[in-house]
Formats: C-alpha cells, sequence, structure tokens
C-alpha cells in the first residue's frame, strides 16, 4: 500500500525535530500553527488544508532544507 500524505507529513516533521533539536512549541512557531494541530500532523492523525502544508514545507526549507533530502521521502 503506498503511503499517505498524513504518512508523508508526520515524517517529515518528525525529521525537522530530529535535525533541529526543537520542541513541539518552537514547531509549531516555526510553522504558525496550533499546538494541537502540530500534534496531529506528527501522529498522522488530523486534516491539514493544503495551504497548512505547504507553510510548513516552506518554513523547512528555509529553516532545515536537508529534512527535504531525496533519500528521505523513500520514493
Amino acid at each position: 500500500m503506498a503511503k499517505t500524505v498524513s504518512n508523508y507529513l508526520a515524517e517529515l516533521l518528525q525529521k525537522y525535530q530530529e535535525l533541529t533539536k526543537k520542541t513541539c512549541t518552537e514547531m509549531a512557531l516555526d510553522f504558525q500553527i496550533t499546538l494541537s494541530n502540530l500534534y496531529q500532523y506528527r501522529n498522522g492523525n488530523g486534516n491539514p488544508t493544503a495551504k497548512t502544508i505547504d507553510k510548513i514545507i516552506q518554513a523547512i526549507e528555509e529553516t532545515c532544507p536537508e529534512a527535504l533530502k531525496k533519500n528521505f521521502w523513500d520514493l
């Protein structure tokens, strides 16, 4: 079965936290999302809009682009 967007997002957020050593509160501020939504997304739950996913990706590109390296996505 193929990975879902929710699973990719959860893995990306976990990788970002691992690389940056930031707390969830700091991450939520980086991504301009609520802490409760961040917890949901990190666990592969929740239903982020495309706009929210774009904000997260943009913030990661700016602060920790190594989290987006191709080998991470395991395509």
